[in-house]
């Protein structure tokens, strides 16, 4: 048994974001996103309803309160702010998340804003191309402009884009659904590019604009062991991490790419069209902090061409050939494994890297639950997860690691962008399906409990031979 202590000023929260919980998709003035117009599944929920946060966020803050969190993630949706991407400011809009940072601060919890998580402007798809074009840039620094000058006096911890690396391939998110293959291919690092130009831009316009503000970038570290201690093997799992992991932040921090991975796309005729002007906004604008997102860790093993079509397209390379972690447990919707060492080990590599303070988050554990007669979800999975995940960022914080905070996902159960209501993450149950909204209650399951008791005491006990997540 394990005591697991944590500093007095450790930032315990959760997460959640806009187009998956707040539902009101084309409520007082919203317009259009990308993850709304996206093609849903049949069977699956859509954004138009979500966990309806958006007629109970004054019930969910009162959770968040009664939880004990010292700091909420949250998003804010760039339609409800400017329902075009870009023209007249929605004032509705403006007013609602006004609401949402007043009752935090009531509470004494720390807002942490995502400015920019997956939903992208339709009508700047329609327009400009979204992401393939410049012009997109500019709507972008124009909507931060807007949210440090409104919400700066309040809100002072910013998040400038969740997971690029998701949003560069995902035609869901990016909304760009009329390329061929070979044109989608190098359309995705053209996407990219631009990205990381208007976060240099939010950096600046931050630090100019709010007080005493933060900002820095959100990416979902891929860490990434070799397959097997065949060197070639060794390689490709160094390729695969720079890859899918460094070369989004070393664009955040450094401004460039890494020197391996740029040759590489140039040598693929993939690398996007930059102007010279850019490499001063890419080298003066800096974060404040890295927050990241940790799941699990990956296996990469030499590429060889043998098929690979059941990964996600970013898994694709001919650099590496990922597969699952053979010595690490898996559940129903944990495909790639469980590896709670992996996050500090994931830690210490960023903070080697980059010298930067860390966040983490997203960590979380998904099932599939349903309320039990007694109206009770008795998840002890998601406790053993959390726990022995904890438990790492109390040692990396011991090994020197200056961690900031940890932020559970999720908060509520929230619409999964593939496997809808089925795939839960929450720590509080909302009381739908894909195909029944029911009376969208909340419920607070048992990890709610936990988690509240571990913030109250600032510590925990931890069995870290009993592994309660896992499935075998």
């Amino acid at each position: 048994m394990t005591n697991v202590k944590f500093p007095t000023d450790f930032l315990w929260g959760v997460s959640s974001s806009a187009f998956q919980i707040e539902g009101a998709s084309t409520e007082d003035g919203k317009g259009l996103s990308t993850v709304d117009t996206r093609k849903v599944k049949e069977g699956i929920a859509d954004t138009a309803i979500a966990s309806d946060h958006y007629h109970h966020w004054k019930e969910d803050i009162s959770l968040l309160a009664e939880m004990g969190v010292k700091t909420y993630r949250f998003s804010i949706s760039w339609t409800r702010i400017f329902p075009s991407g870009e023209g007249e400011v929605n004032q509705k809009g403006l007013q609602f998340y006004d609401n949402l940072i007043d009752e935090l601060l009531a509470y004494n919890i720390e807002p942490l804003v995502t400015m920019y998580h997956f939903d992208l402007p339709q009508n700047l798809v329609d327009k400009y191309q979204g992401w393939l074009s410049r012009e997109t840039i500019d709507c972008y620094e124009k909507y931060a402009e807007v949210l440090f000058t409104h919400y700066g006096d309040r809100v002072k911890n910013w998040i400038s884009i969740n997971e690029e690396l998701m949003v560069m391939y995902s035609q869901d998110f990016n909304g760009i659904r009329n390329l061929d293959e070979k044109q989608y291919k190098k359309a995705v690092f053209q996407m990219m590019y631009h990205m990381s130009l208007a976060e240099k831009k939010a950096f600046k316009l931050c630090h100019e604009l709010v007080t005493d503000g933060k900002i820095g970038p959100a990416n979902a570290f891929q860490n990434i062991y070799p397959a097997t201690s065949d060197p070639l093997d060794v390689e490709a799992a160094m390729n695969a991490e720079e890859f899918l992991s460094y070369m989004l932040l070393d664009l955040s921090v450094k401004g460039k790419f890494p020197e391996n991975t740029l040759r590489y796309l140039q040598k693929e005729n993939l690398a996007p069209e930059t102007l010279p002007e850019d490499e001063e906004i890419l080298k003066n604008n800096k974060p404040d902090y890295i927050c990241f997102n940790y799941y699990a860790s990956l296996c990469a093993e030499v590429y060889t061409g043998l098929a690979d079509d059941h990964m996600p397209p970013f898994f694709r390379s001919n650099m590496y050939r990922i597969v699952p972690n053979q010595t690490k447990s898996l559940s129903e919707w944990m495909v790639f494994g469980i590896d709670p060492v992996g996050m500090r080990i994931s830690m210490r590599k960023l903070y080697n890297r980059y010298e930067l303070p860390l966040m983490i988050t997203e960590n979380g554990y998904a099932d599939s639950e349903e309320l039990s007669d007694t109206f009770e979800i008795n998840d002890e999975k998601r406790i053993g997860y959390l726990q022995l995940h904890l438990l790492e960022c109390s040692k990396a914080i011991d090994e020197g690691i200056p961690l900031l905070g940890y932020s559970a996902w999720s908060f509520l159960d929230s619409l999964s962008g593939r496997e809808g209501f089925s795939k839960r993450y929450g720590l509080v149950y909302v009381n739908r399906t894909d195909d029944d909204t029911k009376d969208l209650k909340r419920y607070k399951k048992k990890s709610f409990y936990w988690y509240q008791n571990a913030i109250k005491q600032n510590e925990f006990i931890v069995d870290e031979g009993k592994k309660n997540y896992d499935n075998k």
